[in-house]
Order: C-alpha cells, then sequence, then structure tokens
C-alpha cells in the first residue's frame, strides 16, 4: 500500500514538472529599478560687480551698461557703431539728380574762378591751334590746361590759320598744356589716327605767353592704301611759345 502511494505521487510530478517550466517561461520579467537621478546642487549667487566710486566716494551712476551677447555667445566689440550711428539711406531712396541745375552750377563756379583769377594775377596764357592739311579732318580736338580741359573743338572745327582758344589770366610760373587729337582722312574716314602731347611752359609774372600749337599731318594711307596696298601714318606737333610783357 505504502509503495503504491510512492509510485501515485511520483507519477504526479513528473506529469505536472512540464506544465510548471511553461508556466515560469510565461511570466513577464520585471523590469529593471530605475537609477536615481543625480542631485543637483545649486551654486551660490555670483558676486555683484563692483561699480567704482566717483572722486567723492559716492557710487558713479554713468558706469556704461556691459556690451550686449551677439548671436554666436560672444560679445559685441565697443567699436562696432550703434544702430544710431548707422548712415541713413534716406538720401538714396530714389531721388532724382536734376543735372542740368547741377551742371550750371558747375558753370557759374568755373566763370566765378575765372574771375578771380583775372583780378589776381596780371600774368595770362594764350593757346592758338592750327592745322595745315585740309584733306585730313579733325574728328576731335581737346586742349587742358595743368590736367583740366579747357577747349572742346566742336564738330567739322577747322583752322587753317593759327586760331586762339583758350586765352586766360594765370599764375606766373610753369603750366602744362595738352593737346588730344584724332584726325581722320577727307578720302577715306575710316583711316584715322590720333595723338596726344602734353608741354611744359613758363608764364614770367606780368607777362602773357603765346603758345602756337601747329598740327603737322603728312599721313598718306587713306590715298595711297587702296590702291597700291601702301601707305603712311605722319602725325606730329610743332610748338612754339612767346612771352611778351602785359599791355605791350
Amino acid at each position: 500500500m505504502g509503495r503504491m502511494r510512492s509510485r501515485l505521487l511520483l507519477a504526479l510530478i513528473v506529469f505536472a514538472a512540464p506544465s510548471l517550466a511553461t508556466l515560469a517561461l510565461a511570466q513577464p520579467r520585471k523590469p529593471a529599478p530605475a537609477k536615481p537621478k543625480p542631485t543637483i546642487v545649486a551654486k551660490p549667487d555670483a558676486a555683484p560687480a563692483m561699480v567704482p566710486d566717483d572722486d567723492a566716494g559716492h557710487p558713479a551712476t554713468d558706469v556704461p551698461p556691459p556690451p550686449a551677447d551677439i548671436g554666436d555667445g560672444g560679445r559685441s566689440s565697443p567699436l562696432n557703431p550703434q544702430p544710431a550711428e548707422l548712415p541713413s539711406n534716406a538720401v538714396d531712396a530714389g531721388v532724382p539728380v536734376d543735372y542740368d541745375r547741377l551742371l550750371a552750377d558747375i558753370a557759374a563756379l568755373r566763370a566765378r574762378v575765372s574771375a578771380v583769377a583775372d583780378n589776381l594775377y596780371q600774368s595770362r596764357i594764350a593757346v592758338s591751334i592750327q592745322a595745315d592739311n585740309p584733306k585730313a579732318k579733325i574728328a576731335k580736338l581737346t586742349v587742358s590746361l595743368d590736367d583740366g580741359v579747357v577747349y572742346n573743338a566742336p564738330p567739322s572745327w577747322s583752322a587753317s590759320d593759327p586760331t586762339v582758344v583758350y586765352d586766360h589770366a594765370v599764375a606766373p610760373g610753369k603750366h602744362a598744356v595738352t593737346v588730344d587729337v584724332e584726325r581722320k582722312d577727307s578720302r577715306d574716314e575710316s583711316f584715322r589716327t590720333g595723338q596726344r602731347s602734353r608741354f611744359t611752359v613758363d608764364v614770367p609774372r606780368d607777362n602773357r605767353l603765346d603758345v602756337q600749337v601747329k598740327i603737322i599731318d603728312d599721313s598718306s594711307m587713306g590715298a595711297d592704301f587702296p590702291g597700291d596696298k601702301s601707305g603712311k601714318y605722319d602725325l606730329r606737333f610743332r610748338v612754339k611759345a612767346v612771352a611778351k610783357p602785359v599791355g605791350k
């Protein structure tokens, strides 16, 4: 009888063991306990900035504020202009410019300068131009005195005889006369040549200096090259300066 009970208990254990193992595997695992968060210890506030005292020992009230932060976390330079110091675009807001009035003002200013020079200086300079070749037309001619243009020839200008293009009072001493000319052949205007020459002259005190410029053009390119395929350009200046006392 006892042996029968032992066999029955052993069979029951063998039968129930797989079921207990399956039940144990089906149970979900318990989550791991969360790690404790670190305790943040608040730092004591920074010491307040010391405000300098004035000469009387009282705290100064006109201390400039610290420079403002810029976008990258740094500080803006004290050399950077403030918004109120930036130039305004009101002038460039599309306001039209009256060029006619501007040119008139420049002409009036030049007239005033000329009047002052006439009253201030007794010395004068006169520039005359002569172009001796009638077969070569002048396409452009400008005369400058000390790098300022004093004469522009009109279209179809010619001067077979010496022609005064500038006569004005100047300070005594050395001056620079510049002549810029472009010539075109009357037989074929596609053939052109030009030259720019600068001459230094000396105007004596209380004298009138006559500067005589002769443009010599012996070019034959327009006449010869179309026929025999041979031609030349020969453009040059001849300058003569003569000084005489004013009033004589």
